[in-house]
């Protein structure tokens, strides 16, 4: 048995929640772990339209490997990532991942592999690698701020709701108080990244967010804010 990656299970099912579900590009429904060069590794997931990346400094991969996907991810493994206390009443710390299976285990020691069944286990499930290349997602990262005078891009607020979803995993708290998102168009007009505020995820985590088709906003409010209401004008 060799282990091939572990991260941070709070990490991998926070990303995991923009990996596609179903995509006949099965590797968009995978997540992606990949040596950072700065140290650890870094995981992202996309569907195509949004993404969402994190640099886990304590995170490993296997120096045989450039990258890993995982594929199959069940609701179970991904509840034990994202659970404050496992069995043995200590919250998930590892997220090992091996070529048939993934196990989380609340030791953080990882000076030794841990046991499949050991007594800090949580879980241990079967899971699947993929065999295929993930799409290069530094190139939809736009490089600069976008200046610009108009309105600002229509997106989908499935997707936002998805990017506060994650922010309150990461974060820890049930309501993310306290931690907004900041959103900045890119360069190009076209893509919005998303950041989250407070502690170190600003420096973390990044999402990308590409824009819907919207109707071309006339003014900045809606023309009826313009006039006086009844009792106003009496």
């Amino acid at each position: 048995m060799k282990y091939l990656a572990r991260v941070n299970p709070k990490y991998f099912a926070a990303i995991h929640q923009c990996a596609a579900k179903g995509d006949v590009r099965y590797y968009l429904n995978a997540v992606q772990i990949e040596a950072h060069a700065a140290g650890g590794v870094v995981i992202v997931a996309t569907n195509g339209h949004f993404m969402g990346a994190i640099h886990d400094p304590e995170g490993w991969i296997h120096p045989d490997h450039k990258s890993v996907l995982i594929g199959t991810v069940s609701k179970r493994m991904l509840s034990a990532c994202a659970a404050r206390k496992g069995p043995d009443g200590e919250p998930a710390a590892v997220l090992w991942i091996a070529e048939k299976f993934s196990l989380i285990t609340s030791l953080a020691d990882v000076s030794a592999e841990p046991e499949l069944f050991g007594e800090f286990s949580h879980l241990t499930e079967k899971t699947d690698l993929v065999d295929g290349v993930f799409p290069n997602w530094r190139r939809v990262i736009p490089k600069k701020r976008q200046q610009f005078e108009g309105s600002y891009p229509c997106l989908n607020g499935e997707y936002l709701e998805v990017f506060n979803k994650i922010g309150v995993m990461l974060s820890g708290q049930k309501r993310f108080g306290g931690g907004g998102m900041h959103l900045e168009t890119g360069e190009d007009k076209g893509s919005v990244i998303v950041r989250f505020d407070g502690l170190d995820l600003i420096e973390r985590f990044v999402g990308v967010l590409m824009p819907m088709r919207g109707e071309d906003l006339k003014g900045f409010l809606p023309a009826w804010t313009e006039t006086e209401t009844a009792s106003e004008a009496a």
